[in-house]
């Protein structure tokens, strides 16, 4: 696993060996920067159920301002995010949704990969929505298995949607 672009392109990152850890291919990542190539640099991002730190690493090296990671189990996002300077970034180790309760900033881009059919989408779309994280043109990326039911809540648009093997990308925002 690798950054696919930016001032860290090419830099390896650690993979847990645990059979239930799925990081985002650099395929799929590289796909989901391409698309959001405008909204990077100067961004807020929030890397929910980070894992690896992968999505959250990849938007630092493309120009990010400032990313929160949030994840149970940080020892592996620890050890990938040792080479960068710490006021670029904050980790929150807790649940997802015990730490909506700590967030102050408004993100502009949310990326969110949890555990493939483990979370009620509509429930954390809707807990995303009444903590305010999103920034009024925010994107909101969802990373889900293809065999999951996705269910938005009303408050956002689903504009785009992408399938690659067994995953799929839902792309959101905020309705005005």
């Amino acid at each position: 696993m690798r950054i696919t672009g930016g001032e860290l392109r090419g830099r390896s990152l650690i993979s847990p060996k645990s059979s239930g850890v799925r990081p985002t291919s650099d395929k799929v990542r590289s796909a989901i920067f391409s698309k959001l190539y405008n909204k990077v640099v100067d961004s807020y991002v929030l890397d929910l159920f980070a894992g690896t730190g992968a999505f959250g690493i990849e938007a630092l090296s493309r120009g990010a301002k400032f990313v929160t990671f949030v994840d149970i189990n940080i020892s592996t996002l620890l050890k990938n995010t040792s080479f960068i300077q710490n006021e670029k970034f904050e980790i929150i180790k807790s649940d997802v949704f015990k730490a909506f309760k700590k967030l102050r900033i408004k993100y502009d881009i949310i990326f969110i990969d949890p555990p493939y059919g483990k979370i009620d989408s509509k429930e954390l779309l809707n807990a995303i929505k009444s903590h305010q994280l999103i920034a009024k043109k925010g994107v909101l990326i969802y990373e889900e298995s293809i065999r999951t039911k996705f269910e938005i809540e009303e408050r956002f648009i689903l504009f785009d949607t992408k399938t690659y093997g067994d995953t799929k990308i839902y792309y959101l925002e905020l309705t005005l």
